[in-house]
């Protein structure tokens, strides 16, 4: 019997993680952003190495510690609600598109700066 809130706490997990972490969404809109010049540790977990940025989704670390909770039996990960939430979550983010998922891309701030460039207008 247990196991029949696994149903409500996926579907919670699933949407949850759609407001948290949409971009635009005004809950995500409103959350502050903790990083240094290197590491973003809120709301994304992002590390900026050279010209590349590695962004760590959501659905990673869930999926690590969903993993981790079939094997440790510690606090709050041991109950089956939590584990629901996690594979919503996990679903959530496996469900978007292929291109929102990559995970090592290019500096976007050098991309604007180049895109600014080559959109500026010349009279010439």
């Amino acid at each position: 019997m247990e196991y029949l809130s696994i149903i409500p706490a996926t579907a919670l997990g699933y949407l949850g993680s759609r407001m948290f972490t949409h971009p635009t969404s005004k809950i995500r809109t409103k959350m502050p952003n903790i990083k240094t010049k290197r590491i973003q540790v809120f709301p994304v977990l992002r590390f900026k190495i050279g010209s590349r940025v590695i962004h760590l989704h959501h659905w990673i670390y869930f999926s690590v510690i969903l993993i981790v909770s079939f094997f440790a039996s510690v606090g709050v990960i041991d109950f089956i609600v939590t584990k629901g939430v996690l594979f919503g979550a996990i679903v959530h983010g496996l469900t978007l598109p292929k291109k929102h998922r990559k995970i090592i891309y290019k500096n976007h701030s050098i991309e604007k700066i180049i895109l600014l460039d080559k959109s500026v207008v010349r009279n010439d």
